[in-house]
């Protein structure tokens, strides 16, 4: 059986501050949000997209010249990228100490 063609591989993606603010204003687009984030509300429809073909169209806007060589990689860097910048995310919001927080916070 003879081997498929390897598509080709995209070059190393160094994120700068404004891709990553792009990635991120993605992400907030509602197509993207209700795969990637789920529903705020119950009436809402999901798109039936997965969660990787969200990412190759988030890596079709945010890195176009990866994403014409090989989107299947394109879209695997958007997710490395975001599931770091969750991860993160996770780390900050563990390292609040919330016995110091008010109990109630003032209207």
């Amino acid at each position: 059986m003879p081997k498929k063609d390897t598509a080709p591989a995209i070059p190393d993606v160094h994120w700068s501050e404004d891709m990553t603010w792009s990635l991120l204003s993605e992400v907030e687009k509602d197509d993207n949000r209700l795969v990637l984030l789920g529903k705020w509300e119950k009436k809402e429809n999901t798109s039936g997209d997965s969660k990787i073909t969200v990412f190759q169209r988030i890596g079709a806007v945010v890195l176009p010249e990866s994403y014409k060589l090989n989107p299947t990689a394109t879209g695997k860097a958007v997710k490395r990228k975001y599931d770091q910048y969750v991860a993160s995310i996770a780390v900050k919001h563990r390292s609040v100490n919330f016995s110091t927080l008010p109990s109630e916070i003032p209207a």
